[in-house]
């Protein structure tokens, strides 16, 4: 059965939090930092890329790139572990 135009981006915006995942993993293996976005304005987005001229429309975005070293002063911070006990529950 088809399904309408819809369900179908229901479907692939939904889809695209398995690229979005990859592109993450793939970023911290290449020691890019990167950071995942919601919450925009995706029709200003798509009209500033021309998205719709490409029947393609925005859920997310990643912004990839470096950290100035010298001026992010939370980058050389000692990071917080928590515990996996902590942070995660055991299903047995």
């Amino acid at each position: 059965m088809p399904r309408s135009d819809e369900e179908n981006f229901t479907w692939s915006s939904k889809q695209a939090y398995i690229g979005l995942g990859t592109a993450l993993i793939a970023a911290a293996n290449l020691k890019i930092d990167a950071t995942p976005m919601e919450g925009f304005d995706a029709d200003k987005f798509d009209n500033l890329l021309e998205l719709r001229d490409k029947n393609l429309k925005s859920v997310v975005l990643l912004a990839l790139g470096y950290r100035d070293q010298e001026r992010d002063f939370l980058a050389n911070l000692k990071k917080v572990r928590v515990p996996n006990e902590e942070f995660a529950i055991t299903i047995k």
